[in-house]
């Protein structure tokens, strides 16, 4: 009875077969890597001839059907007739057009998947394979029929056409996937066990790699796969047939851009190649631009490695790609470099502009243009938001006051409408609005390097050590070996001939008055000597920047960089009574005076208010901390940074919410993480101090401020100097301004080094109101976001791992909802690229 109940389970299990159709694809293999497609086994799969003489029995189970996206579990019942027991399972996807998502192991009896989607009803096949411990083997196949569940059409992709290589050959892809715009990955696969490959960026749709030399015809399968922000996938295959290489072998290019990657109106851009013969052939080289409808450039040198380009005038972005060839005489090797030409600023209007066109943006009458337009307040009287009412351009900027001026009763009111009897206030608010949020900085990984320097330091004069001048702490920046310095005496000094230090109550006083025994009339002209004195230090390898402290006692201290004039705040009502002094001067053209070529960083928020413990009984000082960081759109796009290291402590954390940064954040203002030194000793540069790192094309000053308009830097804390860091959203760096339709899923990515090695540390990623979005412990981390209206924005903050105090943060990367991406924000020629 046992060998005939043995018979009959025999003739049950390969009487009923379950696959082995002639015309099924090659197959797949199912990874153990969990959520990522996979390639294929080479070869044939086992055959599919049920038990084996020795008596192995593998049955896969019932065919089923299955929704797409449902997660579902597939089991094989294995065992041994005998005593030579099964030793290994292994499951494979037969047919792998439609591929499932492997979300257990391999090898065990039970295969847990997740359904991909389709377009229509699909058929997915797969099969278990059992190996005895003596080697024999036994298979069994099942079915699951996917059924469409939902909406959501596939991406379309398509990897080109099949293409010929001999090996060492240079094999350009050429990808293209689209789907209303909501594909959020793309990824190129090598399917099959036969040459490997390395792709130059497997998740870029235009990719390249260098064919396996090979003795005999080889195929290589690949597929390029796209996923949408539903999950779902549409895939394309081509085959790359590649032959042998003979005697001969191909040049190899190694290295091949474009430098900068990101260039303007009249500047030089390098174009680089660097090629290996394995040979040791001569290489001849050709550049040559390739047609996608941007304006056609001469190329200079267009046979050698290094050629150049100069960028005509630009009114939008443009991509401009070129092609270099490498070639032995007989081989060649070819690829593509792109560079990205953006628009230019438009120059500041000059006295004959501003005389012909008194109201032109940039002249000192601008801010009237739209008050002019109307000589009546009647008009005014039923609608006061009105184009023709005076008051509409506040009320455009300002929506506490344009919802008091529709509805004066409402609670509150009182306070935001007396603000109308303020000068300054219109000071603030009429100036014509610079919206950060309008374009995106234009960014490359060619060309652009990680710049550590020193933001804000003091010295004699203004109330620093006493006989220190800026050129001592240049030079002390510079031997210390780092980037740039820029320095920011008080503003209130630079009038006042003495250093502004209490030492000089002493015997002290002729060396405060001197300031600098070698230039001592330089303490009457501290302004115009601290601007020769950076000039006479700066060089290649080291930038100094002018600036200024803005210092009110009651609304804080700000720095101004880059700017040729200079404002006291304790000359005039900003000092204490309104900020819109400052404001109004910050926003006139610096043609007549004022600060409109400056860049501001707000300083140590909340640690300058004389009032404001006097006032914290009755609510606190409402102009504490710059009045609340109360947004001025006029300033917006220039207000660039805000302090959370200084003075060897942290700042951020003692603000509103437990975030100075994201409160600025969320009233409006566009700024990034900045570390200062704040430094009166003379040890600038130290260690011990906090340092700012910029991502720039160059250390010239030019792009050091075009680093600070994009938001591109980070800051680091005291005793952690050496600290990079990079923090991607969308491949985006730090300070990109990304819109893209609600509910795209997209990419984000961080890393941190430390004198070049990987740095243990803790990832927190804030969102508004200092939310914390995640939390990742390592030396970085890869991640996904949902974009969406209530969390706007996005910065780092770095823990160390054991004291989990703060030793870095990120300039935050906005991410918006709309349509249509935003355009390049204009940048100014660089002298270092010229």
């Amino acid at each position: 009875m046992k060998w005939l109940t043995i018979a009959l389970s025999l003739l049950f299990i390969t009487g009923c077969p379950v696959g082995g159709d002639s015309e099924t694809p090659a197959p797949a293999a199912v990874s153990d890597r969990n959520d990522e497609e996979q390639p294929p086994v080479t070869g044939e799969p086992p055959n599919d001839n049920g038990p084996s003489e020795t008596g192995i029995i593998v049955n896969a189970g019932d065919n089923r059907t299955v929704s797409e996206a449902e997660r579902f579990s597939l089991f094989a019942d294995s065992r041994a007739l005998g005593n030579d027991p099964v030793q290994s399972l292994r499951w494979h996807q037969v047919n792998d057009g439609v591929p499932a998502r492997v979300l257990s192991e391999i090898d065990q009896n039970e295969l847990r998947l997740e359904a991909p989607q389709v377009q229509s009803t699909r058929e997915m096949v797969f099969q278990i394979s059992a190996v005895s411990a003596g080697g024999q083997r036994a298979n069994d196949r099942v079915r699951v029929t996917v059924e469409p569940a939902f909406d959501n059409p596939l991406p379309e992709v398509d990897a080109g056409p099949d293409q010929d290589a001999t090996g060492g050959q240079r094999v350009e892809l050429r990808g293209q996937a689209s789907d209303n715009g909501t594909v959020v990955a793309t990824r190129w696969i090598l399917d099959g066990d036969g040459p490997g490959i390395t792709f130059e960026d497997d998740s870029q749709l235009d990719t390249s790699f260098i064919a396996p030399r090979v003795n005999t015809p080889t195929l290589l399968p690949l597929r390029l796969v796209a996923t949408d922000d539903q999950d779902g996938r549409g895939q394309d295959r081509i085959d790359i047939r590649v032959m042998p290489s003979g005697d001969n072998r191909h040049p190899v290019i190694t290295r091949s851009e474009a430098n900068p990657g990101v260039a303007t109106a009249s500047e030089n851009v390098l174009l680089i190649v660097e090629a290996e013969d394995p040979d040791g052939d001569s290489i001849q080289y050709q550049w040559q631009q390739i047609d996608n409808g941007a304006p056609q450039l001469a190329i200079r040198d267009s046979d050698q490695t290094r050629a150049m380009v100069e960028l005509p005038d630009l009114s939008e972005q443009t991509e401009f790609r070129f092609r270099i060839e490498a070639t032995d005489g007989a081989l060649s090797d070819a690829t593509s470099v792109s560079l990205q030409g953006v628009p230019a600023t438009e120059p500041s209007p000059g006295l004959i502009d501003c005389l012909m066109d008194p109201f032109r943006s940039g002249c000192p009458l601008s801010v009237l243009r739209q008050l002019v337009q109307t000589d009546t307040l009647a008009l005014c009287q039923d609608d006061p938001l009105s184009l023709e009412c005076p008051l509409s351009p506040v009320a455009t900027v300002d929506q506490e006051m344009a919802d008091c001026l529709r509805n004066p009763g409402q609670s509150g009111c009182g306070q935001v409408l007396t603000q109308l009897a303020d000068p300054l206030y219109f000071a603030e608010t009429l100036p014509q609005p610079q919206n950060t949020a309008e374009c995106t900085p234009a960014f490359s990984d060619t060309g652009f390097e990680h710049y550590t320097g020193v933001m804000h330091g003091h010295t004699g004069f203004s109330d620093g050590t006493i006989g220190t001048t800026p050129q001592m702490a240049m030079e002390s920046v510079k031997a210390a070996g780092w980037d740039f310095f820029a320095i920011s005496d008080h503003s209130d000094n630079e009038r006042l001939p003495l250093t502004a230090d209490g030492d000089c109550v002493s015997e002290r006083l002729f060396d405060c008055v001197i300031v600098d025994s070698d230039r001592p009339f330089d303490v009457l002209r501290k302004w115009d000597a601290t601007a020769e004195q950076i000039e006479a230090v700066s060089d290649e390898g080291f930038t100094g920047i002018r600036g200024f402290e803005w210092t009110s006692d009651r609304y804080g201290h700000i720095n101004v960089f880059g700017t040729d004039n200079v404002l006291n705040a304790k000359t005039g009502p900003g000092y204490a009574l309104s900020m819109g002094l400052f404001w109004q001067w910050f926003t006139y053209p610096a043609l007549f005076g004022g600060g409109d070529d400056g860049l501001v960083v707000f300083n140590h928020p909340g640690r300058e208010d004389l009032i404001e413990d006097l006032l914290q009984p009755a609510g606190g000082d409402p102009a504490y901390s710059f009045n609340d960081f109360r947004h001025v759109p006029a300033a917006d796009f220039r207000a660039v940074g805000l302090e959370v290291f200084g003075k060897g402590s942290e700042y951020d954390s003692d603000g509103p919410g437990g975030s100075w940064l994201s409160h600025a954040l969320d009233k409006g203002w566009h700024v990034g993480a900045i570390s200062s030194e704040d430094h009166h000793g003379t040890s600038w540069g130290s260690g011990t101090l906090p340092k700012t790192v910029m991502i720039a094309r160059s250390r010239s000053e030019t792009d050091l401020n075009e680093a600070l308009l994009a938001r591109r830097f980070y800051a680091v804390a005291q005793n952690h100097n050496d600290l990079l860091m990079d923090f991607r959203v969308d491949r985006q760096p730090m300070g990109a301004r990304i819109r893209v339709p609600a509910g795209r899923v997209l990419p984000m990515q961080a890393e941190l080094t430390d004198k070049g090695e990987p740095r243990e540390a803790i990832f927190e990623v804030v969102t508004r109101n200092n939310r914390l979005v995640e939390r990742h412990q390592g030396s970085g981390f890869t991640s996904t976001l949902r974009v969406s209206e209530e969390e706007p924005y996005y910065f780092l903050r770095i823990l160390d791992p054991e004291s989990e105090r703060p030793i870095a943060f990120s300039s935050p990367i906005w991410v918006t909802p709309g349509e249509t991406p935003l355009p390049a924000c204009p940048i100014q020629a660089s002298s270092a690229l010229q």
